[in-house]
């Protein structure tokens, strides 16, 4: 990042365009306007919840105020296409049509989502992808401890990845998105691409050697092409395209793998969630100067995400003193809470019916509750 990057960065940051800092004026906008994304990210309910997770929608997520749940549906789903990839207490397309049918009646929006690259593997087990196609392995040399260790640094070993080179990949995971968009009537995919610690391996025939960045960014604009094709928006997350060194965010919430220089080879229409957990860094004003639509995704720390939806609302409030910072304000497009336990426990928790564990009910109840009040602010 330049020191024009960098000042501009620290000004958006703080609700400031350059030429008009002392300039504010005051604006009466609708939340919908305000905020046009305030998404939940859920994971996909074992079939025996669907009536419960469909209540919650129908009546719990409008009167938070949400308007899109993206569904972290990765292989909990009797795909027709590959029905070897379905997962351990996966969804019949008749359950996962009653989902639909709740965010239709409740008016939100639905995004399935898939982990495209990394997160092909849950400590020592293989996720079905790899476990039924074993040559899209990036790293068959490379494998889990026994007994498991969780890991604390890059150096460590944290989940498996696919190869993104491997010519036969596209073959098995584009019918299974296809068939997710068909049956979802989707206008958006969430591909997931976080924590890829495992890129470029040197020992894969296909990618040793080469440039990560470029071999992240060509895989990128391969499923953005395709979705595309399909009329579907791209999501994903941000931290691959952000350097962990230089932000000093590291190697869990950004690159330390060299692939954060994809952000210049990648196109420009995907909607990057940039979720962060630990802190408000300002991240979203990177990707927004970038010429990224972004979403800030907290979980559950609420005095991060209560931080970060200041960061978006200065931003947006404040964009219209020039062109510049219109255009920049108007890629901010909102919050993204993310929850990543069990749906039945995040649902039992909001009801007060078991405890907020780890506080990602209690951050969802502050920040939605905290968007409702800024309307006019």
């Amino acid at each position: 990042m330049n020191k024009i990057y960098l000042l501009l960065f620290l000004l958006l940051a703080a609700g400031l365009s350059p030429a008009f800092a002392q300039q504010a004026t005051q604006q009466v906008l609708p939340v919908s306007e305000l905020f046009p994304v305030r998404a939940l990210l859920l994971s996909t309910p074992d079939p025996q919840d669907v009536p419960m997770f469909c209540d919650f929608i129908t009546d719990v997520l409008p009167k938070e105020g949400v308007n899109t749940l993206v569904l972290r549906i990765n292989y909990k789903y009797q795909f027709e296409t590959r029905p070897e990839l379905a997962g351990h207490n996966a969804l019949s397309k008749k359950n996962l049509q009653k989902i639909l049918k709740a965010c239709k009646t409740a008016g939100i929006r639905f995004i399935p989502k898939m982990n495209l690259l990394g997160h092909q593997s849950e400590d020592v087990s293989m996720l079905p992808l790899l476990k039924n196609y074993p040559q899209f392995d990036e790293s068959p040399a490379l494998n889990p401890p026994v007994p498991w260790k969780p890991a604390n640094t890059m150096f460590d070993f944290y989940s498996k990845s696919l190869c993104p080179k491997h010519p036969d990949l596209f073959k098995v995971i584009f019918p299974v998105i296809d068939e997710l968009i068909d049956v979802c009537g989707a206008g958006a995919f969430h591909v997931g691409l976080d924590e890829v610690w495992i890129i470029g391996d040197e020992k894969c025939p296909r990618c040793g050697g080469l440039d990560k960045a470029e071999i992240f960014a060509a895989y990128v604009t391969a499923l953005h092409d395709h979705l595309k094709q399909k009329g579907c928006e791209m999501w994903m997350w941000s931290d691959r395209l952000i350097d962990g060194k230089t932000t000093n965010l590291l190697a869990w919430q950004a690159s330390m793998n060299n692939t954060h220089r994809a952000i210049d080879l990648i196109p420009k229409d995907i909607m990057i969630c940039d979720w962060k957990y630990e802190d408000a860094a300002p991240t979203p004003a990177y990707f927004a100067i970038k010429g990224f639509n972004v979403l800030a995704a907290p979980s559950n720390k609420a005095d991060v995400g209560l931080a970060q939806l200041e960061m978006v609302r200065a931003i947006r409030k404040n964009g219209n003193r020039t062109e510049f910072s219109a255009t920049i304000s108007n890629r901010m497009q909102g919050m993204f809470h993310t929850m990543w336990g069990n749906s039945k426990d995040f649902i039992l928790a909001y009801h007060g019916q078991q405890a907020d564990k780890d506080g990602t009910v209690n951050t969802f109840k502050k920040l939605f509750a905290e968007i409702r009040t800024l309307k006019g602010k």
